[in-house]
């Protein structure tokens, strides 16, 4: 189980993404979740560094996600493993859309734990 001072350290570490917006109080909810789709602290920060990465690179135009349909057609989604594994799929996802000053972020996190990402996104997000 990931300690609060943990969960902590890590969203300062995602909110620190130079060029990210997102909504504050749907950040703290993503690292929490993320905290529980991967309880162990190595496998959790490695998930939290390559969020912080994955973030980066779309910000930077590195990387580009798919457009998305329906009722999250404004929005992007891109897929990757929170550990590079050869060979694996993708297990997060960051939904997002590019705003003049970076990406503006409506989640993040595991793709199916503790539920499928998109429902949750389907929520009233900012």
């Amino acid at each position: 189980m990931i300690d609060t001072a943990t969960i902590r350290d890590a969203v300062r570490m995602v909110a620190g993404v130079d060029g990210l917006a997102m909504n504050p109080d749907d950040l703290v909810d993503d690292v929490v979740l993320m905290a529980q789709a991967w309880p162990e602290e190595e496998d959790f920060m490695r998930a939290v560094l390559a969020v912080c990465t994955a973030m980066s690179d779309l910000i930077s135009g590195k990387v580009e996600g798919k457009s998305l349909k329906y009722d999250l057609s404004d929005w992007r989604s891109f897929h990757f493993q929170h550990h590079r594994v050869r060979g694996a799929k993708a297990d997060a996802r960051i939904i997002y859309r590019h705003i003049e000053t970076g990406i503006h972020v409506k989640g993040f996190g595991n793709r199916h734990k503790p539920q499928d990402i998109y429902r949750r996104m389907m929520a009233e997000r900012t």
